[in-house]
């Protein structure tokens, strides 16, 4: 049943109690639940009320997500560690639901009154051990850069930025997933890419400019400062304003080579005009077009007329893709964006259909 804690979960003794301590009740030890979502109406109040220690909001719905609406394609699983059945502790871990290779972990976060006492050290091994059976061979996370943390000692390094890495088993898994010439098509984004899109946005791609409106950039261009982020940021702001996402993807394994948005404008004087942007990994920069002419279609059903693109003027593969069709330059705004390997022009395009 959806909220209700593994048998083999149980926690016996917090580690930071001295040896020779008086027996405790079963009230008193740490209890660790694996929860797959969805979530029970009372178990999601708690892990709300949890949350909002740290954050009063983060860049996913934690209520859509506890409620099961993106559980058709990503399971998502959380871990709540509890003392005297309260929670204390909590981390999320994040996988496609079928062909399951990259997982995403996120939300790690322990209440300040009870950290340093091994909490997240043994979250994360259960969670890591829920992916890894998965079939997962790769998990990603996002944190605030720092020479010590505790995901370290659970096999996760620097990978970029803000994100670290840790695979499973022997060999990265990245080569194969991203090899060429594999097969690829277009199709409407969902929650089971947050993991691929994570992935994807994670490596130096030679296109710079993700994604220009929400500030998604290549990580060759300047350190990745989200992770599990990226995904939410792309969704909410294009499906649930009227527009699109895209994924250029395996259909048969849903590996995701490149992903692309169309950004309805808003108001209702403004809503026939639309931007425009996608990427791909550099072995599918070839599939750039059939991105565009999917995001100029869906922008079509939706009566837009008119498209921008931002354009970063070092990335020849995406300026040219929009001018075979039919976009023109109106104007170009010098260093325009500055990264960590100096600043670049940034060129206006428009199109009407």
């Amino acid at each position: 049943m959806p909220g209700r804690p593994s048998p083999s979960s149980r926690a016996r003794r917090t580690p930071s109690e001295p040896a020779g301590a008086p027996a405790r009740s079963p009230e008193d030890e740490w209890q660790l639940e694996l929860l797959p979502y969805p979530l029970a109406p009372k178990v999601q109040q708690e892990l709300v009320r949890l949350l909002r220690t740290e954050w009063t909001r983060t860049d996913y719905d934690w209520i859509e997500a506890m409620n099961g609406d993106y559980s058709e394609h990503l399971a998502i699983t959380s871990v709540i560690a509890r003392r005297a059945r309260e929670p204390l502790a909590t981390a999320t871990i994040h996988f496609p639901r079928h062909h399951a290779e990259v997982a995403v972990i996120g939300g790690v976060l322990t209440h300040r009154d009870h950290r340093d006492r091994g909490l997240a050290s043994r979250m994360l091994e259960l969670l890591l051990a829920r992916a890894e059976a998965a079939g997962c061979k790769v998990c990603l996370l996002g944190t605030a850069r720092s020479p010590h943390n505790v995901y370290k000692k659970h096999g996760f390094a620097w990978h970029n930025g803000r994100v670290m890495r840790r695979g499973f088993g022997s060999g990265d898994l990245e080569p194969r997933y991203f090899a060429a010439d594999q097969t690829a098509s277009c199709r409407d984004a969902h929650w089971g890419d947050l993991p691929g899109v994570t992935l994807l946005a994670a490596q130096p791609l030679t296109t710079l400019g993700l994604d220009f409106p929400r500030g998604l950039f290549s990580s060759r261009f300047h350190p990745a400062e989200r992770c599990l982020s990226n995904f939410p940021v792309l969704w909410y702001d294009t499906v649930t304003r009227g527009g699109a996402m895209l994924v250029l993807a395996h259909p048969g394994n849903g590996r995701v080579f490149g992903f692309g948005t169309l950004t309805v404008a808003p108001g209702a004087v403004r809503r026939h005009t639309a931007t425009v942007d996608f990427t791909a990994h550099d072995h599918y920069l070839a599939h750039l077009p059939a991105l565009l002419r999917h995001l100029l279609a869906a922008g079509r059903t939706r009566h837009v007329h008119r498209f921008e693109a931002w354009v970063l003027a070092k990335d020849g593969a995406k300026l040219q893709a929009l001018q075979d069709a039919g976009f023109t330059e109106v104007a170009r705004r010098r260093e325009q964006v500055r990264g960590a390997r100096g600043a670049c022009d940034v060129l206006l395009l428009e199109c009407a259909i």
